[in-house]
């Protein structure tokens, strides 16, 4: 059985009360044909969310096929696209903000539905709203997390200093930060500053005040490149490292080379695997903090692909295209991480996901008269480290 959050039994209650409601429904779905563009194509998100939309495919009569998009070319980006439009899908959805402009006047061409997921569509969002978000074809897209109007981050990586110091025979102290740069990740900056505001907070009245350094522009901005080893020789002296970037890519390599991972502990976001092997007080201890989005959350882009393709819509669909703010696991405890491994995003198996394909056709507004976009909405907001199956 799952441990279900009381917010999120009721919404499952309300879908699996649904599920008498299909056979009210229309018929088969039509079949679809739907284009996934990564940011990468290792990996395991990649492969968790892969083995969860096949496990959905015969549900929803839909075929997946699968691409990959580049963080710095927005000319490559169009032409992956342009060759999934070639290939014939009905919709696409995208992991990158990048090349939109040209990408939403190719869909609006061909008829091809736009939607988003792990990814907040920032620069869309304040640079490009009228274009994108209120375009007939883009519907929206479910963030990696929070979005920059909506950041929690900071909150959440004090709060696990908090729970390892409160632990730790030696509590930590000093800490440094890294981020990637702002015009990819915004939030990131976001949540280094409300990390820093809420260590100020808390130093009015703490018996061990925590000092933060300062972000370095030069060491602390990684450019999608492992963090240079003069990190060390600019932050001297720290005892953490409070990575917004995904600290087992580009962070813990460098600490490995300088010889730094037994002495400093990293509190991060991403899982790319390995990192149990020295997590809480395992191994060296380095890592005492993974963050990831439940791959479940691409549920919300496919639902409202799926109703548009089938020609019904929620009732309740906002006139313009949303992206809402996702709810993240939060791994800070060996306890945490004894639950996280029986996750799909850990498993990579579609029996581990949180929801069955009877489950999802059920969110569809062609599945269930009585589904709503709300209803669609509040399910995905609440996937967290509880509701994983023990």
């Amino acid at each position: 059985m799952k441990k279900f959050t009381k917010s999120l039994v009721a919404l499952m209650l309300v879908f699996m009360m649904a599920l008498g409601c299909l056979s009210a429904a229309s018929a088969e779905p039509k079949h679809a044909k739907i284009g996934v563009a990564f940011y990468q194509d290792t990996g395991y998100a990649v492969v968790a969310t892969k083995a969860y939309l096949e496990s959905l495919s015969d549900a929803l009569n839909v075929e997946f096929v699968y691409a990959v998009l580049t963080q710095t070319d927005e000319s490559a980006n169009l032409a992956t696209i342009q060759n999934l439009i070639s290939a014939g899908v009905d919709g696409i959805i995208c992991t990158m903000d990048l090349g939109t402009n040209s990408i939403i006047e190719e869909c609006e061409m061909a008829g091809v539905y736009l939607a988003g997921y792990l990814c907040d569509y920032d620069t869309s969002y304040t640079q490009n709203f009228d274009r994108v978000f209120k375009s007939e074809y883009f519907l929206g897209t479910a963030t990696d997390g929070q979005n920059p109007d909506d950041t929690t981050i900071g909150h959440t990586m004090l709060s696990s200093l908090l729970e390892y110091n409160a632990r730790a025979e030696k509590p930590l102290t000093h800490v440094s930060m890294a981020i990637f740069p702002t015009w990819a990740f915004p939030s990131q900056l976001f949540g280094a500053q409300q990390f820093v505001e809420d260590v100020e907070e808390y130093n009015k009245t703490a018996e061990n005040p925590i000092t933060v350094d300062p972000l370095d522009e030069e060491v602390d901005v990684l450019m999608f490149s492992p963090m240079n080893t003069t990190y060390f020789s600019k932050h001297p002296g720290i005892e953490g490292i409070i990575s917004f970037a995904a600290g087992t890519s580009f962070v813990y390599p460098t600490m490995v080379q300088a010889g730094m991972d037994k002495d400093i502990r990293l509190f991060t976001t991403g899982f790319e695997g390995g990192e149990e092997n020295n997590f809480g007080t395992k191994g060296t201890m380095t890592f005492q903090q993974n963050m990831v989005s439940a791959v479940e959350s691409i549920t919300y882009p496919l639902v409202l692909i799926l109703n548009k393709i089938n020609g019904v819509d929620f009732p309740d669909m906002p006139e313009t295209a949303e992206r809402i703010s996702t709810s993240q696991f939060c791994i800070n405890s060996d306890e945490d991480l004894d639950v996280f491994v029986h996750s799909i995003y850990y498993t990579g198996n579609a029996a581990d996901a949180m929801f069955t394909p009877d489950q999802v056709l059920a969110m569809t507004a062609f599945g269930n008269p009585d589904a709503t976009y709300a209803g669609l909405r509040d399910l995905l907001a609440h996937m967290t480290i509880e509701d994983i199956a023990k």
